[in-house]
């Protein structure tokens, strides 16, 4: 994060913003398949580029890439699958 605390766990969403900066989350600077030199920056097969990768987009590949801080602990298998779950829902 640009301030660099540690994304908050669970789903991002779209316009969510950090409570320490009150930067957007939902970028794809945050993303798990955002790799720069790849083809649009990104390992998912986007189908619309997305500029500017340090705004808020609506790109529904979107996962947190989580990094654990220290002291942090990383979601486990469940945890993961419950929110993706959820997600599904909207909620």
């Amino acid at each position: 994060m640009f301030c660099n605390s540690p994304l908050p766990q669970g789903k991002i969403h779209f316009r969510d913003l950090c409570i320490d900066c009150g930067r957007e989350l939902h970028i794809c600077r945050h993303c798990f398949f955002y790799k720069p030199g790849l083809y649009r920056d990104c390992a998912e097969t986007v189908p619309d580029e997305v500029r500017d990768k340090e705004r808020m987009n609506f790109c529904e590949y979107f996962r947190p890439a989580w990094k654990p801080q220290a002291g942090g602990k990383k979601p486990s298998a469940s945890d993961a699958a419950r929110d993706a779950f959820s997600g599904l829902f909207g909620s």
